[in-house]
């Protein structure tokens, strides 16, 4: 491991740094308290944090190493928190030897034993990540067990700290443990290929419970057997078979735990994981998250109640584009589709009312809660001039068609949509060289209203939940302006790929590289790098989809950027309504849920 002092070399370097101080010809230093370690209340608390992560995901490791199903974290996720977790135990150890140096009491006495016992936690640590021995994983549960006990005995030294005592109480209650035995094996081999391994591996016979390797060594091994006698007996009939063969012996490891679930230490890490149908692109949540749509390329949505459970499954046209759930009511529904949406009651998945067909595929879809209506628009057959119009098209919450203004006829490009908490539907459509925003209120207004026009070819547009501001992204810029007021329309930056508005009105501007927070002010609070952003969605905090594989979520007073734990290349993301779940489509096969805290 890189970076980690280890116990030997970080005790070298106390050790000379005491002799020098023996032999410092200055005056003597005092040994009193005095001369104990300042800042050590702090180091204390740092300590504390690295452990209280260590704890909960030694605890969710061990969940997926017993097949439990919540609260789990997978060896690869793991690993890559531990090789973190190192280069922050470096970083500590290394304030504590500047912190420590020439200083003596009982404080010193106690935090050095503890940035040792990090030091071995950050080496067993790095160890399982590299290859996911089991063995190293046992190391860590013991780490962390000692380093909550020098962390504890540290405390006494210090003043009364009741949220250093809170972390170590409820570091400790996540009970992890391990269990080892010894299992014997049978090695026969090297073979030439893997081809040839197979081949002594059938010639063998049965009942024998063997397996060869794919890759070089090509070698078959028999076993575990429960004890080395049994390994012993089938040893010898090999022999007399002609087949050289060797017994090992190999440590075998069973993990479990116990406590509560540590929901506020793992929630970068999935709360739920669902196994949808294969070739699954989409992802919808209900208002709260708790009710899960996915939609397949062959046309299936699969829905999943909040326990996981799949309760409909119905099939329409094949291409899903877009899956939107009602505002949980008394007779909650959901939309899916693409050419043609459907709308389906919860939980059987029944079809109720009338369907939408568009001249070509829904690229969007809303709920208005306070009108209870759905609104979706498509481009043309094509997407191009000449190719037809598109259409905006709206349901009643049962599916039922509603009057006008509805069908509402688009250019070819179709039309971006954004609506307010009050009801109001925003409608931005491109026609001579500039993007028209117009506004209509389902229900009530039969046709739309002119708002603001904008320089240029649309290509975004959001509104935030108060109906104060908007903001539109055309091939000139980023605009944000008043609703009220569209005279103060104001470039608030270049061409970016997506904006949205959060709960608390600070607008988000993501770009390939960055992602900019506006405040209300209309002045930048914080700006935070990206890689290939991709995809923004909004509520609690914001996450951003930077490039296929890394989902981030980001702090909104500072822009601190955490990331979850998604573990593959990701398809689709939302968030619910309520902003306290994201929601991500996995290798096309699996969808995961995280609850922000």
């Amino acid at each position: 491991m890189s970076g980690a002092p280890t116990r030997r070399a970080l005790a070298s370097v106390f050790a000379l740094a005491f002799l020098a101080s023996c032999t410092d010809s200055g005056p003597p230093k005092s040994a009193g308290p005095s001369n104990d370690v300042a800042g050590a209340p702090k180091l204390a608390r740092d300590a504390g944090a690295l452990l209280l992560q260590a704890s909960a995901y030694d605890y969710g490791l061990a969940g997926a190493l017993s097949g439990q199903q919540t609260r789990t974290v997978a060896a690869a996720r793991y690993g890559t928190v531990m090789r973190g977790t190192a280069t922050t135990i470096s970083t500590f150890n290394a304030t504590v030897l500047a912190a420590t140096l020439d200083r003596t009491g009982p404080i010193r006495e106690k935090l050095v034993p503890l940035a040792d016992g990090l030091s071995d936690l950050a080496r067993d640590g790095a160890s399982y990540a590299d290859g996911g021995d089991p063995a190293a994983f046992a190391r860590v549960i013991t780490d962390v067990g000692a380093g909550w006990q020098r962390l504890r005995d540290l405390s006494a030294t210090l003043p009364k700290d009741d949220a250093l005592q809170n972390t170590i109480a409820r570091g400790m209650s996540f009970v992890v443990a391990s269990k080892s035995s010894t299992q014997s094996t049978i090695t026969t081999g090297p073979y030439t290929s893997a081809a040839e391994a197979k081949q002594a591996l059938q010639r063998m016979g049965s009942p024998l419970n063997g397996s060869f390797s794919q890759t070089a060594p090509f070698v078959v091994r028999i076993g575990p057997y429960a004890d080395r006698a049994g390994a012993d007996t089938a040893s010898a009939g090999l022999t007399k078979q002609g087949v050289i063969n060797i017994v090992t012996d190999d440590a075998s490891y069973a993990f479990s735990r116990s406590g509560p679930l540590p929901n506020a230490e793992l929630w970068r890490e999935p709360s739920r994981v669902l196994e949808v149908r294969a070739t699954s692109r989409k992802i919808g949540l209900s208002s709260d998250g708790s009710w899960v749509v996915t939609g397949s390329d062959d046309g299936y949505a699969a829905l999943f109640d909040p326990k996981g459970a799949l309760t409909a499954l119905p099939q329409g046209y094949a291409g899903m584009s877009v899956l939107q759930f009602s505002v949980d009511g008394d007779h909650q529904t959901f939309a899916v589709g693409g050419q043609v949406v459907t709308f389906l009651a919860v939980p059987n998945g029944q079809n109720i009312g009338d369907g939408m067909r568009f001249t070509g595929a829904a690229t969007q879809m809303l709920f208005v809660p306070s009108t209870r209506v759905f609104v979706a628009a498509s481009t043309g057959s094509t997407g191009l001039p000449g190719g037809g119009p598109g259409l905006i098209g709206g349901r009643t919450a049962d599916g039922e068609p509603l009057g006008d203004p509805f069908p509402i006829v688009t250019p070819a490009a179709g039309a971006r949509l954004a609506a307010s908490d009050a009801g109001d539907v925003y409608v931005g459509t491109t026609s001579g060289g500039a993007f028209d925003i117009e506004v209509f209120r389902p229900g009530t207004d039969s046709q739309l209203r002119a708002v603001a026009r904008v320089a240029g070819v649309g290509t975004a547009l959001a509104v935030d939940r108060t109906a104060k501001f908007a903001s539109a992204v055309t091939d000139q810029g980023t605009y944000r302006f008043a609703l009220a007021d569209p005279k103060t329309l104001t470039r608030v930056g270049g061409v970016v790929r997506d904006v949205a508005f959060a709960p608390d009105g600070t607008l988000y501007l993501l770009d390939q590289t960055s992602l900019v927070a506006v405040g209300q002010d209309g002045t930048a609070k914080w700006t935070a790098p990206l890689v290939d952003g991709r995809r923004l969605v909004t509520g609690q905090r914001v996450a951003v989809l930077d490039g296929t594989d890394r989902l981030l979520v980001f702090a909104p007073a500072d822009g601190t950027a955490e990331e979850l734990g998604v573990g593959g290349t990701i398809n689709d993301v939302t968030m619910s309504r309520d902003g306290r779940v994201v929601g991500a489509i996995v290798d096309s096969r699996r969808a995961v849920l995280f609850t922000l805290p």
